[in-house]
């Protein structure tokens, strides 16, 4: 297991999926700030989306490390 998650077949995987990550949460962001504007009712959905988009880009990080180190 350890040589696999070592791969660069995972990093790029973990890239792919970083990517899907942030994409879906700047889409969930938009439509929010589109169809609610800033409304303390929609603060749930401005913590995921920004979640999301924050993990995507952790994402991207560990992947430029991991590129780094080999």
């Amino acid at each position: 297991m350890k040589k696999f998650v070592r791969s660069e077949t995972y990093a790029r995987t973990r890239l792919v999926t970083g990517t899907m990550f942030v994409l879906l949460g700047g889409l969930l962001l938009g439509q929010i700030v589109v169809r609610f504007g800033p409304d303390w009712h929609a603060i749930p959905a401005y913590v995921l989306g920004l979640a999301l988009v924050l993990l995507g880009l952790n994402r991207w990080r560990e992947y430029n490390i991991a590129r780094r180190n080999r």
